[in-house]
């Protein structure tokens, strides 16, 4: 089976520099016939209220080129609780399909109409198998677990932040009416990826226990990255604050390893005509 890839990317404008991220990125980490999930995820700064619909609507109209090319299977747009993010998650067939389209004149001649003032940070990622919790590629869980058994617990591990820092993740969740999609994104010390992995798995075993609990999904960076996203899908916020302030959600958290950060923000599904639903 070929793997299965996402792309991160945290873009509204600077049209470029999204061009040559994309281009060198899979150009460089993504070989042909590798099957792609594109995760873009886009936080407008320093740009005047309401610029949220007019990236959404360059999106709408990028995403009708898309449709029309080869490989490509589906599109769906996630936007903020509150903040300025939206998330693209696109399935596509191949690498190679992938760049055609990225580098085809109707594609490029879209991203101009982007605003101005974001930044993008895209990052190829695969599906990872967590048992009891998600499917995806395996990992060398044994050697992992021979290196985590060896490590200390430590409850200050992981330092949680903002993707959005204006909007608190406390202020999202006052935002949050009914089920939500939390965005997790793990920078883990080098070499701690496996264990990382290990530390999300009793995490997503023991929210799984808890109520408000629909689904969960972990992304891994390829090659030597050290990268984790998450997707999580809660019935509600209140259930999700419960869960994360259980002791025993504490306490597993301290089996991430030291010096892990983790960037995190509340996103809807948005309905965008003839390219996605809510």
């Amino acid at each position: 089976m070929t793997p299965r890839l996402a792309v991160p990317v945290r873009q509204a404008g600077l049209a470029p520099v999204h061009q040559k991220m994309h281009g060198g990125l899979l150009r460089d980490l993504a070989p042909d016939g590798t099957e792609i999930a594109v995760l873009e995820h886009g936080v407008p700064q320093d740009v005047p209220p309401g610029v949220e619909e007019d990236v959404i609507e360059v999106w709408r109209l990028d995403s009708e080129v898309m449709k029309t090319k080869v490989g490509n299977i589906s599109q769906q747009l996630y936007r903020g609780a509150a903040g300025r993010v939206v998330t693209n998650v696109a399935a596509w067939e191949s690498a190679k399909d992938l760049r055609n389209a990225f580098m085809s004149p109707e594609f490029q001649a879209l991203l101009p109409a982007y605003p101005d003032g974001s930044a993008a940070y895209p990052h190829l990622v695969r599906p990872v198998e967590v048992p009891g919790v998600c499917l995806g590629a395996p990992w060398d869980r044994e050697r992992t677990l021979a290196v985590w058994e060896s490590a200390a617990a430590d409850a200050s591990a992981i330092e949680y932040a903002d993707v959005c820092p204006d909007v608190p993740l406390a202020e999202q969740l006052r935002a949050a009416h009914g089920a939500f999609t939390l965005l997790g994104i793990f920078v883990v010390p080098d070499g701690a990826v496996g264990q990382a992995i290990h530390a999300y798995q009793k995490t997503g075993v023991h929210l799984k226990g808890r109520s408000g609990f629909i689904q969960a999904q972990l992304y891994r960076g390829i090659e030597s990255s050290n990268v984790l996203v998450d997707l999580a899908v809660r019935e509600t916020a209140g259930a999700l604050r419960d869960a994360l302030s259980d002791p025993g959600f504490q306490a597993v958290l301290a089996h991430y390893p030291a010096g892990t950060r983790c960037f995190r923000h509340v996103l809807r599904r948005a309905a965008v005509p003839n390219v996605c639903v809510d």
